[in-house]
């Protein structure tokens, strides 16, 4: 797939001809994501299995609706995700967007959506945190710390760290207070600052190479415990943290092992490994199609079963609690 910040649309080969063959509805879909910068893997392993979907769905739509995607790079920046949230609301027929794939971009350009009342699926978020007006696709924070408290032993200390990170946070202040809600001493401090004794847990709410970074000097000053992530530990960086210890990842998404389908997405991927953004962003074009044809539905996608009713979403499972075997190499 060609860089730059033009409009990309992509569809499956031969759709044109199928519609000048038949009138059929069309119905954009816009993707927004960075395609460029430290997170341009993110962009590529999302936009290639959004791709699979289109195709898939055109095959096994041949009467239309037809999807087509819309991609825009945003370069994980929240000042270009606005202009990028400005350029793709004003595409025709577009039906809704799925995007920002980082906070900071989602949140930035979320009111953008809601002004031109273009609807925003925001992944990966969880439910509690995601901007007014955006439609969640993860669970809440709750529900994750509950997924977490599931990979500790019954019996053991019951004190923990969450380590935060300025350029990027998944969690809010309130989970530290879910935490402590369960009988958990919380310690709280900035990453360069935290200093976990022990086999206390940490909870780190950041990007994965600093998670790396921070896990091995602690590991080195004799700390023994498991270290835990939202999201932000999906990040393909994540291979960093392969010889840091214990890791658990909480998130709505993980890698695929369908190997008909990951093999389908190497031949048009150029040969690349579907990682855990792949399956959410195919997915995710198949439910916002259904959602235009149908008023309520249950369908099995990759990640799940996913549920449509009376106006809200969900999934099932609503998380995949992941051991850091499966980080990415």
């Amino acid at each position: 797939m060609g860089r730059g910040l033009g409009i990309l649309l992509l569809a499956i080969s031969g759709l044109l001809g199928w519609i000048a063959c038949r009138p059929a509805r069309i119905v954009y879909i816009g993707l927004v994501a960075p395609f460029e910068g430290r997170d341009r893997a993110i962009g590529y392993d999302v936009i290639f299995g959004a791709r699979l979907a289109v195709r898939a769905w055109n095959a096994a739509h041949p009467q239309g609706p037809f999807v087509m995607l819309v991609a825009l790079d945003d370069q994980g920046d929240p000042a270009l995700a606005q202009e990028r949230a400005r350029q793709i609301a004003s595409h025709p027929g577009l039906m809704a967007v799925i995007g920002h794939f980082r906070p900071a971009t989602t949140k930035a350009a979320a009111p953008i959506y809601r002004a031109a009342g273009i609807p925003l699926i925001a992944p990966l978020l969880p439910a509690d945190r995601i901007p007014e007006g955006a439609l969640p696709t993860a669970p809440d924070q709750r529900m994750m710390v509950e997924a977490l408290l599931q990979a500790l032993p019954p019996e053991g200390e019951r004190s923990l760290w969450i380590a935060r990170d300025e350029e990027e946070q998944w969690f809010g202040p309130e989970l530290a207070g879910l935490l402590r809600e369960r009988g958990w001493v919380v310690r709280e401090a900035h990453w360069e600052e935290a200093s976990p004794q022990g086999k206390e847990p940490v909870l780190f709410d950041g990007r994965a190479v600093h998670a790396a970074e921070a896990a091995r000097r602690w590991r080195r000053e004799g700390w023994q415990g498991p270290l835990w992530g939202g999201p932000g530990l999906l990040h393909p960086d994540s291979r960093l943290l392969q010889n840091a210890g214990e890791v658990w990842i909480v998130a709505e998404t993980r890698s695929m092992e369908d190997r008909e389908w990951v093999e389908a997405y190497r031949a048009i991927a150029l040969g690349a490994t579907p990682g855990p953004y792949a399956p959410l962003g195919y997915d995710l074009v198949w439910v916002l199609m259904q959602m235009q044809t149908r008023a309520a539905f249950q369908w099995e996608g990759k990640t799940g079963t996913w549920k449509w009713e009376q106006g809200k979403l969900r999934k099932d499972p609503a998380w995949f609690l992941e051991r850091g075997s499966w980080l990415p190499h």
